[in-house]
């Protein structure tokens, strides 16, 4: 609709995600890079989480772009099943047709013998479970028994969950932990700062065709944006969009701060708060998440070894001291000794004298008495 009126080729703020429009600021570079790592290095469990409008299924569809021939997915993206169809939906996701096994047995024989095949063509398989928050417990202890499925020291399969942060709560459950210690990597994306909420609106702007996307939108307007959205990019869509069609609306093309809080108002869109401390927390879990990955565990190994040198060092160290201070109690005693020594030697000086000298008297008195 209002396209041609700022001569746009499309319109930039479409909800729907596309690859055209992937933004990938430094947040989301990270999180690609290690959700990348963990899948291609075969680290089991790989989690993801964010709020609404975090960008989640982007970073998802960023990572399998990203992946090559020697990669195999299944995708289920409304985890809201019972156990028993969704390892239905697994083996048709595979096959690419409906087959019936007589039993449940059966099924998991004929998947991890596909698994190990897949291993002998060196083809890595992954199973991407998109609203992980809405795993039942069953399900969820479902998929944990299928990443048992090893070959030697080799995980079959790598298992990528993607939720909201709720389901940290749910996995931190006493019944989950067996789950939970498991996830070998795991992210949580943050919204977007002011800057990073500018690069994401111009860089749509100018993939859609804006030829003065930063008059178009300004700092300030950028500043309101980022206000009203609190960084999240489905709210800055939401928003972004509004704006242009108010401005439309409007017959003007300059777009104000006074305008974004009147479209934040009508479309009544509350983005998420961000919640610091639940993201402290999140990173808490998420040292737990992030030692069992490869990085983590040559870090880990690292400071086991430098561990044991401080503590070589430190034994050294006391029993150096203990030595030095052994020796100096000899060295104590040894002079006690000779302080002792030579006063008994004094002491036996002074009385051979005494009797020698009594010795001389008694002689002198025996001679006058003759």
């Amino acid at each position: 609709m209002y396209t041609s009126f700022y001569e746009l080729n499309e319109k930039p703020f479409e909800l729907t995600p596309s690859s055209r429009f992937l933004y990938l600021g430094d947040i989301h570079k990270e999180a690609l890079a290690l959700l990348t790592y963990g899948v291609t290095e075969k680290k089991g469990f790989i989690l993801l989480t964010g709020e609404v409008g975090t960008g989640k299924t982007t970073m998802v569809h960023a990572l399998l772009n990203n992946l090559d021939d020697s990669v195999q997915y299944v995708h289920l993206s409304n985890p809201m099943v019972s156990p028993k169809d969704f390892l239905k939906y697994l083996a048709y996701s595979v096959l690419k047709r409906r087959f019936q096994f007589k039993t449940k047995g059966d099924l998991l024989i004929w998947f991890e013998n596909y698994l190990k095949e897949c291993q002998k063509k060196r083809i890595n398989f992954v199973l991407i479970i998109d609203e992980a928050q809405n795993l039942s417990y069953e399900l969820l202890e479902e998929i944990r028994l299928l990443s048992n499925m090893e070959n030697g020291d080799e995980k079959l399969l790598n298992i990528f969950l993607v939720g909201q942060p709720e389901f940290n709560t749910i996995i931190n459950e006493p019944r989950c932990r067996p789950l939970r210690q498991r996830i070998g990597i795991s992210y949580h994306i943050r919204p977007l700062d002011e800057q990073g909420t500018g690069e994401y609106v111009y860089k749509r702007l100018d993939l859609a065709g804006a030829k003065e996307s930063k008059k178009l939108f300004s700092k300030e307007v950028i500043k309101a944006l980022h206000f009203y959205s609190n960084g999240y990019p489905r709210a800055i869509n939401v928003l972004a969009d509004n704006l242009l069609l108010l401005g439309y609306s409007k017959n003007t093309r300059k777009l104000t701060p006074e305008m974004v809080k009147e479209c934040y108002l009508e479309t009544k869109y509350e983005a998420p708060k961000y919640d610091i401390e639940l993201v402290d927390r999140i990173n808490d879990d998420a040292s737990r998440i992030t030692i069992s990955s490869g990085y983590w565990k040559w870090l880990a190994g690292i400071s086991v070894m430098l561990l044991f040198v401080l503590i070589l060092a430190g034994s050294a160290y006391f029993f150096r001291s203990q030595q030095l201070a052994v020796e100096s109690d000899i060295k104590t005693l040894k002079e006690e000794f000779q302080s002792l020594k030579t006063g008994i030697e004094e002491n036996q000086r002074q009385i051979l004298e005494a009797l020698k000298t009594k010795d001389n008297g008694v002689g002198e008195n025996k001679i006058e008495q003759e």
